[in-house]
């Protein structure tokens, strides 16, 4: 269990500071939605942290952009996304390199039928040069009519960068729809696919990715009824998701009282309020959710919990009743190594509380969660969104993986080089076999497909070796993720990616999706420089790798588990995306360190 001293909490009362004015104190709904990102945009700066707040047309805004840059502990009004407060809009965001992307839609305690209900996406780009984002058109994604509403979106970007967009639409019936519509253009149009489901009253739930798969659950307002789940892999066809079924016995409160965190092995956290108002705490495995671990026996209407993972720890924040409408505390509780912490108070000052909201995820090392919350005098005053933080002992948890080893493997005779030093619209040479498009401009191998049904793959094919070492140079722009591969046979490989969030991946493809084996930081200064990968790779039982960002080596792992990939295959160069630059490609024989 995690322990906290009376000192410490002293310290966590003390930092709680206002953040923004707001209308009201659950200023920060829908609880399934994410309204803060933290954005590294390099150049030596401190992370940006954007707030998305509601305000209900205090100060005279709508929907708006608060930044901090001083690790979010202040904010100051940035741009305003929708500024009519007379439609309640409400946003979900996602980082995405030094871009946000976000979805915004109305959300009120109550929804009738209305032409203004409707879904819009829109980019918010990061420029450099003035060190702040800049919106694109807004694009219309759901368009209602005075018969019908859209309402609660959300946003979900897979591993092949396709953007998809759920929402709930009200019916004549009452009744609500879960419809859902993706963009395989970076945003520039949507398609409409099949729906996802329907139950009898207003609908929520959650659509998330979870590295190589979706997955959607929902639920209802008012109906002790199952939740229900659909699980696609970004392999398959577009419109092909898995069958309705139930995720489990109980509904959530609303459909929408839930916090949802991606653990980053394909597994999801869950925390949500059942229809008996009390708080739970589920894991998702990919497949099925396991058994129910209660959080909070309080029942209470407003009690909302937001949830962020550091690593392989998750930090747990809710607010808990104390007088209804007026009085509440803001709780935290920590689950490190299949535990949950005892429950550690951060508030306790007779105010009310309402809904609080959490990052989803933070970089390793970060000192600190942050939670906001809307803090008022009763649960229909003006108020403020509140921040206050736990800190995060020892930066938060390491990866579970092996230290870098002393020495990489002794490096052996040169199996396959190239240079790109020639010129082809189409191809990469003859020593190359392809999937995607790929181009050479005399300098450089470059993809040349973006999202295709599988990554741009490309493989050496005189690098056939067991105990190799490839390397490449690339330069991907921040946009998406690219690496080397090794041991490639069929549908499997090992790779090392990075990702345009500045951190690296090794991962073991197989049939069509892939295991995250290990995770960290690149040590780039910048995620838009260019980097040297080297990915070693040997053994068998058990199989050993080995990363290498710029010959500093960040990452190695043992691949014990039975469907590592043991044996010869090719090396070779991936990404999903057009437009990234290879070059300095080489493949060498290795031994035993």
């Amino acid at each position: 269990m995690v322990g906290f001293s009376m000192a410490l909490l002293t310290t966590l009362l003390a930092s709680t500071a206002p953040v923004v004015p707001v209308s009201a104190g659950n200023a920060l709904t829908l609880p399934a939605h994410r309204h803060a990102v933290r954005i590294d945009t390099g150049g030596g700066r401190p992370p940006t942290w954007l707030l998305t707040v509601q305000q209900g047309g205090a100060e005279g805004r709508g929907l708006s952009f608060f930044r901090s840059d001083d690790g979010g502990r202040t904010y100051r009004f940035a741009a305003a996304i929708q500024p009519d407060a007379s439609h309640a809009d409400r946003a979900d965001v996602l980082a995405v390199g030094r871009d946000v992307a976000l979805v915004y839609s109305f959300e009120a305690p109550s929804l009738n039928a209305s032409s203004r209900h409707d879904v819009y996406f829109q980019w918010w780009r990061y420029r450099p040069d003035t060190h702040d984002w800049a919106p694109q058109p807004a694009v219309r994604v759901f368009d209602a009519n005075d018969a019908t509403a859209y309402s609660r979106a959300q946003l979900a970007r897979d591993s092949r960068g396709r953007l998809w967009v759920q929402a709930f639409r009200l019916e004549s019936d009452g009744g609500s729809t879960a419809v859902v519509s993706v963009s395989t253009d970076g945003g520039a149009s949507f398609q409409r696919q099949s729906s996802l489901g329907r139950v009898k009253r207003r609908g929520g739930g959650r659509l998330l990715s979870l590295g190589s798969k979706l997955v959607f659950i929902y639920a209802m307002h008012d109906g002790f009824e199952p939740t229900r789940i659909r699980v696609r892999n970004d392999g398959d066809p577009l419109d092909s998701w898995s069958s309705v079924r139930n995720a489990f016995s109980e509904g959530i409160y609303h459909g929408a009282a839930l916090s949802a965190v991606a653990d980053g092995r394909g597994g999801m956290h869950l925390v949500y309020k059942d229809e008996t108002e009390r708080l739970y705490y589920r894991y998702f495995d990919g497949s099925t959710f396991g058994p129910r671990t209660l959080l909070e026996s309080s029942p209470d209407w407003a009690m909302q919990a937001a949830a962020t993972r550091i690593g392989n720890t998750l930090y747990v924040f809710y607010n808990v009743m104390r007088r209804p409408n007026v009085s509440y505390e803001v709780h935290a509780r920590v689950l490190k190594d299949g535990r949950f912490s005892e429950p550690v108070v951060l508030d306790s000052r007779s105010t009310y509380k309402g809904y609080p909201n959490a990052p989803e995820t933070l970089p390793e090392g970060s000192s600190e969660v942050p939670c906001f919350f809307g803090e008022a005098p009763d649960a229909n005053s003006r108020g403020n969104v509140v921040r206050v933080a736990l800190p995060a002992p020892g930066g938060g948890d390491e990866p579970e993986e092996e230290p870098p080893p002393d020495s990489e493997p002794e490096l052996g005779q040169l199996l396959f080089n190239d240079a790109f030093s020639r010129s082809s619209s189409n191809s990469l040479g003859p020593e190359w076999s392809l999937s995607g498009l790929w181009r050479t401009d005399g300098k450089w191998a470059i993809s040349d497909l973006d999202y295709s049904n599988g990554n741009n793959l490309a493989l050496a094919q005189s690098s056939r070796c067991e105990d190799c070492r490839v390397e490449a140079r690339l330069q991907a722009f921040a946009v998406d993720e690219a690496g080397v591969v090794m041991r490639a046979s069929g549908d499997s490989h090992y790779a090392l990616v990075l990702l345009p969030e500045g951190r690296i991946q090794l991962r073991r493809y197989r049939g069509g999706s892939f295991t995250v084996l290990g995770e960290a930081l690149s040590g780039q200064a910048s995620p838009w420089d260019a980097a040297t990968l080297t990915l070693s790779v040997w053994g068998s039982g058990p199989v050993r790798l080995s990363a290498s960002v710029d010959g500093e080596v960040r990452l190695s792992v043992t691949d014990a588990d039975s469907a590592a990939l043991k044996g010869e295959g090719l090396a070779g160069l991936l990404t999903p995306i057009a437009g990234v630059w290879f070059d300095d490609f080489q493949v060498h024989a290795v031994g035993e360190p």
